[in-house]
């Protein structure tokens, strides 16, 4: 796992967001190989094995081998829009297979889901059921195969990917809410994570009129 991926990781159980403390048994450079995530509220722990980080709570997944499900890297970059370095994007089944070309093409980190282990220096396994264990807004976007296309993951997709951007879906899956639809094909719709701001609170101002006592 990525140390610089720390920040942006969140307790993924049911309580306000909390950061993790991390602790390291075995590391290099940059990456944490074995240790533990804690949250100082819950105080559920997640393992963190051969640089996957474990997130499931004993939930079932399958690692799936996306390779003979072939992704065009040139075209997913695209959807992405990928157009400048940086950023979390999260790739799930079989779009994890480009993650390797991907990370390097566009300079992100990439943090793969439901996938075989990635030795990309840019890439982190995390191992998960529904709720992604992610800061709100802390993704540039994400791609989405068939398996983890439910209403229920994709809200949690547009609750971690930031405004404007991408997501890239079945094409027989629904965008959540907060997604705007931009392109959709016979195989998958891409869409945008509408920028929604705060609304102003709007206060009458107090007015004095000449000659009118204080």
């Amino acid at each position: 796992m990525l140390l610089s991926l720390v920040d942006s990781l969140r307790c993924p159980a049911g309580h306000e967001e909390s950061s993790l403390v991390l602790s390291v048994e075995a590391w290099s450079d940059q990456r944490v190989a074995e240790g533990l995530l804690g949250c100082p509220i819950c105080h559920a722990r997640y393992p963190i094995h051969r640089g996957a980080v474990d997130f499931s709570g004993g939930a079932y997944f399958v690692r799936r081998d996306g390779s003979n499900t072939p992704v065009d890297l040139t075209r997913l970059a695209a959807q992405l829009s990928l157009t400048e370095p940086g950023g979390i994007i999260l790739l799930a089944g079989v779009y994890a297979a480009v993650a390797d070309q991907l990370v390097e093409l566009a300079g992100v980190t990439g943090v793969l889901v439901d996938a075989l282990p990635s030795p990309s220096p840019g890439a982190v396994n995390l191992e998960l059921a529904d709720r992604i264990p992610l800061a709100g807004r802390a993704l540039k976007g994400a791609a989405v195969d068939e398996v983890r296309a439910t209403e229920a993951f994709l809200r949690e997709i547009a609750r971690c990917v930031r405004p404007l951007g991408r997501i890239v879906a079945p094409a027989r899956s629904t965008p959540p809410i907060g997604c705007r639809l931009i392109a959709r094909d016979a195989d998958e719709w891409v869409g945008e994570v509408e920028d929604v701001s705060s609304p102003l609170t709007l206060r009458r101002a107090n007015t004095f009129r000449s000659g009118e006592n204080s």
